[in-house]
């Protein structure tokens, strides 16, 4: 047996009632009384809608790009510090890592080489290894702004 709800649907949507839809809706005062505004209803969902006036979009963009040039920072400081997270992570076993690896150099060094010589070449490669993480994490801000501006320009074009 069918029950209102699932015979007024299938009015909704046009379908065709089966036996016992039909049996129901003859049956039913409910289903009888509300199948003229159900099948109007049907009618109006179905009908074209009103075509827009010329210049809607223009306005409803220019009304709409403060709040989509907010939600683009937000997106794009989310992205930063997702990306700065995923970069300082493995920072601190880099640096132990380099920590051990440059007094192992300086031992070695200071076999071969005077003390002050070995702590000059040591010191050296310490603030090299420095400055190239400076340069490695600074950088870190201007990929992602590049990145957000393209995907930007990707979902404009």
């Amino acid at each position: 047996m069918t029950d209102c709800d699932e015979t007024l649907t299938a009015l909704l949507f046009g379908r065709a009632l089966d036996r016992d839809a039909a049996a129901h809706l003859a049956a039913c005062p409910r289903c009888r009384a509300e199948r003229a505004a159900v099948e109007g209803l049907a009618r109006t969902l179905a009908a074209p809608g009103p075509t827009p006036p010329p210049g809607l979009a223009t306005r409803v963009l220019g009304a709409a790009e403060p709040l989509l040039a907010r939600n683009a920072r937000r997106a794009a400081g989310s992205i930063l510090a997702r990306a700065l997270a995923a970069a300082l992570l493995p920072l601190p076993v880099i640096l132990l890592l380099d920590f051990y690896l440059v007094r192992a150099a300086f031992a070695l060094l200071t076999t071969i080489l005077p003390t002050a010589l070995g702590a000059y070449l040591v010191f050296n490669y310490t603030a090299t290894f420095a400055l190239l993480l400076a340069l490695t994490y600074g950088a870190i801000p201007i990929f992602v702004e590049r990145q957000v501006r393209l995907r930007r320009e990707e979902s404009h074009a």
